[in-house]
């Protein structure tokens, strides 16, 4: 879980992929001038119209090169800066790592940066004297390519900044983020059964043990990931059980307590200290055991499209069918377990787990609530409750659905509407029920 946690930070920075392809360059320009400087040169090969080419008029077109790269990689950081300056007053600033995220957007900074530097080393290698001294040949291709390139990375990210802007792109990119995540965390029920359970006969229930010991927070901050499979390790290896308080996306305050152990023998101090490690803290939320986290960043656009600044119910009708699409996809899923059990059937560690009513509520309950004046958008959650129902197989599924139903209707019983408005939103409510009640028979 600490690698899934390193590789999300480094996908989301700016450094990370352009800092890989800058030390590329710098091997390429190592590998290319030595070309130059000891095989071409010492076989006597030439490149006709490089090695043509004055020795000054080579350093003035790398020098030319280099100050227009330099020049175009200052414009399309001030590019980045102006999307990702919109994109937070328009989409919340929450969503600026999906921005940073965006592997375009970080290859073309790489590219710029790259070429600026392969220029910069070969200007300087040709500079050597006696008995360093050559004529470039490849070095000077390589740049010139890496420039013709350049260009056409340039006509991309203005087309890719232009498009990575738009409202149904960014609601669509945290959709398929929030699917991938869907796909880690929640399995399919085929692959459930094909891995199998561990037999929970032995000690299925919670067991009190004669001692305990708190684990307490080192700091104050958000639960990124609890690695599982290490607690349940360290539970069998000191035999004792393990209750976490809390899941990933909960924030705590520093001190409190986040496990309690649970032994019939002492407990060290080294145990406790393992356990606090395994329960990774930050400052911000991140998708890596978290399936909210995507959940809250599309509630998020939808209230931001229905403020009346922004005024853009199209956005939040596109976000109310993306959450009710994951919604329909989670009630075919395998839910985490809540208790986990070693290979002797012994239970080992108890965690806090999400429920299909709190991810739900979590997608429908704020946008219901700011859509109460909207009879356009309320129509449309009553539209996905309707598709919902077709697809929930448990009473937890099927109430939600009602309940949501039953609170809109409220809602909008209290509003001024019009005759026909009213009679379209109890039209909606009353088909929801009556397949709500069709479901149960």
């Amino acid at each position: 879980m600490k690698y899934a946690l390193l590789i999300e930070k480094a996908r989301s920075s700016f450094w990370f992929l352009p800092g890989a392809m800058v030390l590329a360059s710098i091997l390429l320009a190592i590998f290319t001038v030595s070309i130059d400087a000891f095989f071409i040169t010492s076989l006597d090969l030439s490149i006709p119209i490089i090695h043509k080419m004055d020795i000054e008029a080579i350093r003035s077109l790398l020098a030319m090169i280099a100050g227009a790269m330099i020049t175009v990689t200052s414009i399309a950081f001030s590019i980045t800066i102006v999307a990702l300056t919109l994109a937070s007053s328009q989409f919340g600033p929450r969503l600026l790592r999906n921005f940073m995220m965006d592997i375009g957007t970080q290859f073309v900074l790489g590219a710029f940066i790259s070429n600026f530097l392969f220029c910069i080393l070969v200007f300087c290698a040709i500079s050597f004297q006696e008995p360093y001294a050559f004529k470039p040949g490849l070095t000077v291709i390589i740049a010139v390519t890496m420039t013709c390139l350049s260009v056409g990375v340039l006509i991309y990210f203005i087309h890719h900044v232009a498009k990575s802007i738009q409202a149904d792109i960014v609601i669509n990119d945290v959709y398929c983020e929030l699917q991938r995540g869907i796909e880690k965390l929640f399995p399919t029920r085929q692959q459930a059964n094909k891995v199998g359970g561990v037999l929970k006969s032995l000690d299925d229930g919670f067991r009190v043990r004669s001692n305990q010991k708190n684990v307490l927070s080192t700091c104050s901050g958000y639960i990124q990931t609890i690695d599982i499979e290490k607690l349940l390790m360290l539970a069998k290896e000191k035999d004792m059980l393990i209750e976490c308080h809390f899941k990933p996306g909960d924030f705590v305050v520093k001190d409190s307590v986040i496990a309690v152990i649970h032994s019939d023998i002492s407990i060290d101090d080294n145990a406790i200290k393992k356990i606090a490690a395994l329960i990774v803290l930050g400052a911000c939320r991140t998708p890596v055991q978290d399936p909210e986290f995507a959940i809250h960043q599309l509630v998020e656009i939808a209230l931001r499209a229905l403020s009346p600044g922004i005024n853009d119910p199209y956005s939040a009708i596109t976000c109310i069918d993306r959450l009710n699409a994951t919604l329909c996809v989670l009630t075919k899923r395998t839910f985490p377990e809540k208790q986990h059990f070693d290979q002797a059937g012994i239970l080992r560690v108890i965690c806090k787990v999400p429920t299909f009513k709190y991810i739900a509520k979590a997608a429908f309950d704020q946008i219901r609530q700011q859509a109460n004046n909207n009879v356009f958008v309320t129509l449309r959650l009553l539209i996905s409750l309707q598709e919902l129902i077709k697809f929930t197989d448990s009473d937890e599924q099927k109430s939600f659905v009602t309940n949501q139903t039953e609170m809109i209707k409220e809602q909008q019983s209290k509003q001024a509407l019009a005759e026909d408005d009213l009679k379209e939103i109890n039209d909606k409510v009353n088909a929801i029920l009556a397949a709500e009640n069709k479901t149960l028979v």
